[in-house]
């Protein structure tokens, strides 16, 4: 993962989907109901997204470290 794209995810996937989730309330006269809900989901798959990538990303550099045991 690059060093901003983690940010852009933070940013834009909420918005993409409390969009789609905008439109589908339109559709259904729903509003706002299904813009929060998308919007938190895109929220809460982003960070868990950004925070699993990240332990993988320390476990890769604890295991090439030099204190890591050959």
């Amino acid at each position: 993962m690059g060093r901003s794209t983690g940010g852009y995810e933070l940013a834009f996937s909420p918005l993409l989907l409390a969009a789609i989730g905008y439109g589908l309330d339109r559709l259904l006269g729903t509003v706002p109901l299904l813009t929060i809900t998308f919007g938190v989901l895109g929220l809460i798959g982003a960070v868990t997204k950004i925070y699993f990538s990240y332990r993988a990303d320390m476990e890769h550099h604890e295991a090439n470290g030099p204190w890591a045991q050959r």
